[in-house]
């Protein structure tokens, strides 16, 4: 009896802990709905990439020679990717599409009890929720690696490397050279890749399309349906004049592009890079300034009450990543070679004064558009505007 009544003894104390261990009373049972904390439905964790698309156009395989790399370096969710050959017989060297972003699932979050629950109870679903959040954290930190990973194992695997080999082996490159290839035939190449592309996708790219065209020369005049809403990124094969490539700019935002940049041969495969990841990410913030609030009526310097139109650009180009693209307009003085310079000088202003106050050049885009695009209502003074379009990443 000695021994039984020690045994139930000790029976007594272990369900009494399991009852503290459980929150629950003697009365309501260790298997009582009240004694367990409810979870909402599984959820599933992905990151948000929308699809994007970048075109490289290539003409001669020296100057391109770190496109591999940009690709690599710029390489992100649902992105599709062609590369084409310019030249009398322009080809397609390579078309691939990026995985799409990563999942997870994970546990649902801890329903919270109801008001009559133990203060128990409360306590337990606020440690659970507690170590939910430490989960879901985890799951995204797991999304983020993967999408990283498979991403980056797709574009290591693309054959750009030999397909540009191939090109230059077999003569493309020098052919290149000596065909009238222009900045308008490369323009009509990537539109006509891109619409075929949206054409299989169904238009799904939105503002996120990128031109990055290797070109032996600036000539021509794009069409304007050829790039509308297409940042565009040129690289010449020589080193273009900074008339000259302002120019080039000009031509292509009066094609229809969202933002365009000339670079020349001397452009780091990083530079590049950055401009490609703003376009693919596209996130575009457009501010028109009037030049009456900027400037004296047919002057380029800028107005002491400037400082207070122009400081709210500070923050948004203090972003990481961030571009900005400075658009000059003139007022139709009468010469076109005068306007051209008035809007570019125009321009130039408000990049100083942004540069003055910390963004670097390297984040900042200057173009002059002459006297394109005068606002019907009023060809005098109004016209002379600067237009800031700044894409955050």
């Amino acid at each position: 009896m000695k021994k039984i009544a020690l045994y139930c003894r000790h029976a007594v104390v272990a369900t009494a802990i399991a009852a503290v261990t459980t929150g629950c009373s003697f009365a309501a049972g260790l298997d009582s709905p009240a004694a367990k904390l409810r979870a909402e439905r599984p959820i599933l964790i992905t990151e948000d990439a929308a699809p994007s698309a970048l075109i490289g156009v290539v003409c001669g395989a020296a100057p391109s020679r770190d496109l591999p790399w940009v690709v690599s370096a710029t390489a992100r969710p649902l992105e599709d990717l062609e590369i084409l050959q310019a030249g009398s017989q322009p080809r397609e060297l390579l078309e691939s599409t990026s995985p799409a972003s990563a999942s997870v699932t994970a546990e649902g979050k801890p329903a919270a009890p109801d008001a009559n629950a133990t203060p128990f109870l409360q306590a337990q679903y606020r440690a659970d929720l507690t170590r939910w959040h430490a989960k879901i954290s985890a799951a995204r930190q797991e999304v983020a690696t993967r999408t990283r990973a498979a991403t980056s194992t797709w574009a290591h695997g693309l054959p750009i490397v030999a397909r540009l080999g191939a090109t230059s082996s077999a003569g493309r490159e020098d052919s290149c050279a000596t065909d009238p290839v222009s900045l308008t035939d490369e323009s009509r190449l990537a539109a006509g890749a891109l619409t075929g592309l949206e054409q299989e996708a169904g238009e799904r790219f939105g503002e996120r399309r990128v031109f990055l065209l290797y070109v032996p020369n600036l000539g021509g005049i794009p069409h304007v349906a050829q790039l509308a809403g297409v940042d565009v990124i040129v690289v010449t094969a020589y080193p273009p004049s900074a008339a000259r490539a302002s120019t080039g700019q000009a031509k292509l935002l009066d094609a229809g592009a969202a933002r365009a940049t000339v670079l020349g041969p001397g452009a780091t495969a990083a530079q590049i890079a950055k401009l490609v990841t703003a376009g693919l990410n596209q996130k575009v913030v457009t501010e028109t300034l009037s030049g009456s609030v900027l400037f004296d009526s047919g002057g380029t310097t800028l107005l002491p009450g400037a400082v207070q139109v122009l400081t709210p650009l500070l923050a948004p180009l203090r972003s990481p990543g961030a571009i900005g693209v400075i658009n000059g307009y003139a007022y139709a003085l009468g010469n076109a070679k005068r306007d051209y310079e008035f809007s570019l000088a125009r321009a130039v202003s408000v990049a100083r004064f942004l540069e003055g106050h910390g963004i670097p050049a390297s984040s900042l885009i200057v173009v002059g558009h002459g006297a394109s695009h005068l606002a019907p209502s009023d060809y005098s003074r109004a016209n002379g505007r600067v237009l800031v379009a700044i894409d955050e990443p």
